[in-house]
């Protein structure tokens, strides 16, 4: 292993709650009332996808470019005013990865404005050497490509990279970049199957990188 690619939402920082309710209240707007449980399925997933599906679900007569716009804002207004933390464990683990010479990379389905909202707020932008949006790439995860990608921008081959993850959708994206995937149980995100991870574990303190090594 010569690389590790972070999830930022729920694995970084327990940030899902903040999309479910982004969700939820943007969904209000168009008068389609829903709870957390129904959006648990959506973890992960990039906004633009996401929004077309609601949309089609729905039958909403708006435009998707308005709806990804309203809930883009609302994200970036409901982290923006609360005291967001690393996850626990999380600064000790990015600081004993880069302590081994590990390169780092964040890919996430969020966009730039909240990813570097959200490094920059918690104190960890510092360990990373590349960012990738789900932005950037055509399709969204469980497809691998925001994970090829950000091997690419590391300069590293799939096969060497490591991905935490906290959602099945994206234990898949890492699956299916042929990149070894380690599970995080976070309760705020819900019920995900993480089966296929090569290793789980609930808390990062637990973890030993040099056992993917």
């Amino acid at each position: 292993m010569k690389a590790v690619i972070f999830d930022m939402d729920g694995v970084l920082v327990d940030s899902q709650p903040y999309h479910y309710r982004a969700d939820i209240e943007t969904m209000a707007t168009y008068g389609i009332n829903k709870d957390v449980k129904f959006f648990e399925a959506f973890a992960g997933t990039v906004t633009a996808d996401r929004m077309k599906t609601l949309k089609e679900m729905f039958g909403l007569d708006v435009s998707l470019q308005e709806m990804i716009d309203v809930r883009e804002q609302m994200i970036l207004d409901i982290v923006a005013e609360e005291d967001i933390q690393a996850v626990r464990g999380i600064p000790e683990l990015l600081k004993s990865i880069k302590d081994r010479g590990l390169k780092t990379a964040v890919a996430s389905s969020s966009s730039y404005d909240l990813i570097n909202m959200v490094l920059n707020k918690t104190g960890i932008a510092k360990y990373f050497d590349s960012l990738t949006s789900g932005m950037d790439v055509k399709r969204g995860k469980p497809a691998p490509d925001v994970f090829l990608l950000a091997a690419e921008r590391l300069e590293i081959t799939p096969e060497d990279c490591l991905v935490v993850e906290d959602s099945e959708n994206g234990v898949k994206a890492a699956k299916a970049a042929n990149m070894k995937a380690l599970g995080y149980i976070n309760p705020t995100s819900g019920e995900q199957d993480l089966s296929m991870a090569n290793v789980v574990t609930d808390d990062f303190r637990k973890i030993d990188i040099g056992i993917f090594m």
